[in-house]
């Protein structure tokens, strides 16, 4: 029984896909500190089925967000961040309760349409309105309960959510880049532990997770390297730009 758990379940053409996959989600998330899930969910779900993705990248960005986290961990904006921690917390059972019921597809087209309209505000509604506009702080709790419950049914994209919030802050880019990071780290420890204690993590998925480290890892200091060589404004802009491909990509 033990000798089946480690066999290894993928062709070699759809273990190069899923190192590629992983590889260019974690370098997206290396340099903005969201989009792995964006990236690499929807290029994994060709090969491996949702119930094995969501876990996957949930337990990948588990072990990259804590390494970031620590390493950046004097940069991180407490005061941002733990508005999203309680409303994580009610959002991940209610996603793990609708799963089999839910409608993904409809989710995933409004989640679409709201950050695709936040994104060309954010692009050109400085230029539009003459001012920039902000979020009042009390948005953090439904944008908090509204990513986790997103992300726990369709394995992700909880990061383009709080990024529409995070954005309104003016933070500098290594302070949002890990305080995003960070937030995802605190909802992806309520996901791992929601997906093992109902079962929908696999102990035979456990060796897929393993081999993952390695293309994260790559993937992850490519980003980091990006991210250390680009100015502030620019970085805003890709930040933007990122948004609208994740809201075109929903819809």
């Amino acid at each position: 029984r033990l000798r089946r758990r480690l066999m290894w379940p993928l062709s070699p053409f759809d273990t190069a896909w899923c190192a590629i996959a992983v590889a260019l989600g974690y370098g997206v998330r290396g340099m903005a500190g969201f989009g792995s899930g964006v990236v690499a969910t929807p290029l994994l779900a060709f090969v491996l089925p949702m119930t094995t993705t969501a876990p996957l990248v949930t337990i990948l960005g588990f072990v990259v967000s804590l390494q970031h986290a620590l390493r950046y961990r004097r940069d991180i904006c407490w005061k941002a961040l733990v508005p999203f921690v309680p409303s994580s917390l009610v959002g991940v059972p209610i996603g793990l309760w609708v799963v089999k019921t839910a409608n993904s597809d409809l989710l995933a087209r409004l989640l679409g349409a709201y950050i695709l309209a936040y994104a060309l505000y954010s692009l050109f509604g400085e230029r539009v309105f003459g001012r920039a506009l902000g979020m009042p702080h009390w948005v953090a709790h439904p944008l908090g309960f509204v990513g986790a419950l997103i992300s726990t049914l369709l394995g992700g994209l909880a990061g383009p959510i709080y990024v529409t919030y995070f954005d309104t802050l003016g933070l500098a880019k290594g302070v949002f880049r890990v305080t995003v990071s960070t937030t995802l780290l605190a909802l992806s420890i309520v996901r791992t532990t929601g997906y093992f204690a109902t079962g929908v993590f696999r102990s035979e998925d456990l060796i897929l997770v393993v081999a993952a480290l390695a293309p994260a890892a790559i993937g992850t200091l490519a980003g980091e390297w990006v991210h250390d060589r680009i100015e502030q404004t620019t970085f805003r802009r890709y930040i933007a730009w990122l948004l609208v491909l994740s809201g075109l990509g929903l819809l």
